[in-house]
């Protein structure tokens, strides 16, 4: 990294900074400003994550902005459901449309666990929800939740990035209608994007769980990702597990069980 050549950075690139010879008998050798700046930038590491695919997301027609390679199956779907899911160097995105969503109040819930090197995975339970909690096949770092209307108007903002340490009771990260949430006109879709300095900072690998809580007796789980997913009883089912350093494309996760 270089200063650019023109007025005063040209001149300050000039400058040395003495830093003494060895000894009395040694030459100087100086060190300008450019050097160091250039030092301090080698020794700063860059992040992993692949450069991926950034789909366009603003609440019309947001599966179609991914490629077919980011489409996911879904497991107890409701009607014609569907979702993809997609990362690039800066965010995390998923899109799910869902019968469930015309109820203002039915939860996206997208439990990660992310890090360099991910320990054997231990199951866990999730966050509570109109009485239910759901069974996660391993320990979540964080939770992505957000629903078509985020604010009820009791308990403020439901939107956010939650994690397990205060129990998942209030987000530690706010997600924005704005910025990061979108819902369709028709209520049947939702999508959201996540940075990554709320999942992490800079994860190498990440597992994956996701549904849709539906509430309705007998189908408190729908829109399972993936589709051995059991939220419904321990220990989870299955989940992904996704190289963040490599291509996002779904042929390239890894299933388990």
């Amino acid at each position: 990294m270089h200063f650019a050549t023109s007025g005063c950075a040209h001149r300050a690139s000039d400058r040395s900074i003495d830093a003494g010879p060895a000894s009395p008998d040694a030459a100087r050798q100086p060190i300008t400003l450019v050097d160091a700046v250039d030092l301090i930038a080698d020794t700063v590491a860059t992040c992993s994550i692949s450069s991926g695919v950034t789909p366009m997301l603003g609440g019309a027609d947001d599966l179609a902005t991914y490629p077919s390679s980011q489409q996911v199956p879904l497991g107890a779907m409701i009607g014609s459901d569907a979702a993809a899911i997609a990362w690039d160097s800066s965010r995390f995105y998923v899109t799910v449309r869902s019968s469930a969503f015309a109820n203002a109040y039915e939860p996206l819930h997208i439990y990660v666990e992310v890090g360099d090197a991910l320990s054997e995975p231990s199951p866990a339970q999730g966050k509570e929800y109109s009485g239910l909690i759901a069974a996660i096949p391993f320990t979540p770092t964080y939770l992505i939740a957000v629903r078509r209307v985020s604010d009820s108007g009791s308990d403020g903002p439901y939107d956010g990035v939650y994690v397990p340490a205060n129990g998942w009771v209030t987000p530690v990260t706010p997600l924005s209608a704005v910025t990061d949430v979108f819902a369709s006109a028709d209520d049947q879709t939702l999508s959201v994007q996540v940075a990554w300095n709320a999942l992490g900072g800079c994860p190498s690998a990440l597992r994956l769980a996701v549904h849709v809580v539906n509430g309705a007796a007998g189908n408190e789980w729908k829109d399972l990702v993936p589709t051995t997913h059991t939220p419904w009883q321990m220990p989870g089912g299955g989940y992904y597990q996704l190289d963040l350093t490599g291509s996002p494309a779904i042929a390239n996760w890894t299933l388990n069980p």
